[in-house]
């Protein structure tokens, strides 16, 4: 898990406006610049034209200049089309990645403007759309003050420090936020936060917004986000089933990456029964059960408004797809998925924002009877292998429960730091 080491900030409409300066608004952007070198997270300064601020007495100054008195610290400024490339375009962003010896995976993008969603592309970072001095774009993750960026930093960027758990095996790459641990001796910080994610994953409640940010932010920071050309959100048991409102972030990070979001990649053909049920009435959820009401979509609906859809199948041959669902047990439906996209040609990571601890080994498929061979076919396996991976011989951070249950409560309440003036 990378680091977040810088944020590069749009002088226009985010930390610079025309006309006069509100000067509450600009406290609380000196606040959220002290705030992040308080962190050991470097502000940037980007802007295509100058900005000079009329002083009383007749004195003019260059805005980087009288935000670095304030700041009590002189910012680094790019000005586009004299210091580097304008910023929209693709070498810009490069240049002051090579100049603080960064990648892409430890920055953010503050920004407000078209060009700004293009810098943030271009560069490969997620943009922040700052939203206090204007509406100039519907793109990216939107924030109405610098404390809202300030909090999303503090509580979904710099916690937790790495995945709770994870398996890398050859061609299987699995990971998952937190342990989902509502009773839990193991994780009994878990309970702190458990019960509201289960709302905000299962039923469009709970804090949706923290736990979409966090799930973005570590999709960008793990560097999984460079990685990645589709993103498939794993449906719901039921045919009928509907997106939750919790994927929206995932779709608006995807876009910022370049990913191609497309929410019904992955077609629930045929009902499927819940793995929870399977077990109240003496069953046992299977491999089986999700590969039999799955399949790969041949005419998925393509990303943006127009809900357009591919009248040729998806290229992924070669590609990487990104499968997102929300709790994973023992990853039946991950491995479905897995499954079908390996067979259409595709590289396949798996994420979860929940792992359930315990006795939960994960089941990952080794091989199907018959193999798919049409994967965006309705498909019934007669047999399946399976290799089984220890659930606690593979928990990456066991003190994921403390740092997320410490974020998810900061972050109700946060508010800046004692001290921050």
């Amino acid at each position: 898990m990378h680091s977040l080491k810088g944020i590069i900030f749009s002088l226009s409409d985010v930390l610079a406006h025309k006309g006069s300066i509100d000067p509450d608004l600009f406290l609380e952007t000196v606040k959220l610049l002290k705030f992040l070198l308080s962190k050991g997270i470097q502000p940037v300064l980007i802007s295509n034209t100058p900005w000079i601020v009329n002083i009383k007495g007749g004195e003019k100054k260059p805005y980087q200049e009288y935000l670095s008195e304030f700041v009590g610290e002189k910012l680094p400024y790019y000005q586009g089309g004299k210091d580097i490339d304008y910023k929209q375009r693709g070498s810009a962003m490069g240049a002051v990645l090579e100049a603080h010896g960064w990648n892409a995976s430890e920055v953010f993008y503050v920004g407000n403007t078209q060009e700004d969603v293009i810098a943030a592309s271009n560069g490969g970072f997620p943009l922040l759309n700052a939203k206090w001095h204007g509406d100039n774009s519907p793109y990216g993750f939107e924030f109405d003050s610098p404390r809202a960026i300030a909090s999303f930093v503090d509580c979904c960027c710099l916690t937790p420090k790495d995945w709770f758990w994870g398996i890398e095996d050859g061609n299987l790459r699995v990971y998952s936020i937190a342990p989902f641990a509502e009773y839990s001796r193991a994780y009994p910080e878990g309970a702190i936060y458990s019960t509201d994610a289960k709302q905000a994953v299962k039923q469009d409640s709970g804090n949706i917004r923290f736990w979409g940010l966090l799930m973005a932010a570590r999709i960008h920071l793990s560097g999984i986000g460079s990685e990645i050309k589709y993103v498939a959100p794993y449906p719901g048991h039921k045919t009928t089933s509907q997106k939750t409102k919790l994927m929206n972030a995932i779709a608006v990070v995807s876009g910022s990456l370049r990913a191609q979001y497309i929410f019904d990649f992955i077609d629930r053909h045929t009902d499927a029964a819940k793995s929870q049920t399977l077990r109240t009435t003496g069953g046992s959820p299977s491999s089986e059960n999700q590969l039999s009401t799955i399949r790969l979509n041949p005419t998925p609906t393509k990303p943006g408004p127009q809900q357009r859809r591919y009248v040729n199948k998806p290229t992924i041959k070669g590609k990487t797809v990104l499968v997102v669902d929300d709790i994973c047990t023992e990853g039946y439906s991950l491995e479905a998925s897995r499954a079908f996209f390996e067979a259409a040609g595709a590289k396949v990571i798996l994420l979860s924002w929940l792992k359930t601890p315990g006795r939960n080994d994960y089941h990952a498929l080794s091989s199907t009877t018959p193999a798919i061979k049409k994967p965006f076919a309705k498909y019934t396996p007669s047999s399946v292998k399976e290799k089984i991976y220890s659930n606690s011989g593979n928990v990456i951070n066991s003190n994921a429960d403390t740092e997320i249950a410490e974020a998810y409560t900061k972050y109700i309440k946060w508010d800046w730091p004692e001290g921050l003036t």
